[in-house]
């Protein structure tokens, strides 16, 4: 059951990557600096953010559970691109755009630890 789950979750999680990737394609249309590695990697911090607060804090989806499975393991494992957020920076890198390799790179991580925690501390205060 719990490999249907990820598999489910994963199947979502894929495709909603490629939506907000289309989306942030039509939205922003810098040729180079990889706007949608960036959103998904950002608001999947995000989700994680919250949903390590339920389980901690509020023992809702624990770490052994189905919706974990589902949402978790699934859904945010196909969802967030580290290996695409390697591959862009790369790629950046090789083609001599090293301020945007740098920005990239620290807005990931500062967007990815800071919505992270603002996820967590959402749930936290509010459920």
């Amino acid at each position: 059951m719990n490999f249907l789950m990820i598999g489910i979750g994963g199947f979502i999680g894929s495709i909603s990557r490629y939506i907000v990737f289309l989306g942030a394609k039509h939205f922003y249309h810098h040729e180079h600096f990889p706007m949608g590695t960036l959103i998904v990697n950002a608001t999947g911090s995000l989700l994680i953010g919250m949903v390590l607060a339920l389980s901690i804090k509020h023992n809702i989806m624990s770490r052994h559970s189905i919706g974990h499975f589902l949402f978790v393991t699934g859904f945010l494992g196909a969802y967030t691109t580290f290996s695409t957020f390697s591959q862009d920076n790369l790629v950046l890198l090789f083609e001599k755009h090293y301020l945007l390799f740098v920005l990239n790179i620290l807005l990931s991580l500062v967007l990815g630890l800071g919505l992270a925690a603002v996820g967590y501390f959402l749930v936290e205060k509010f459920i």
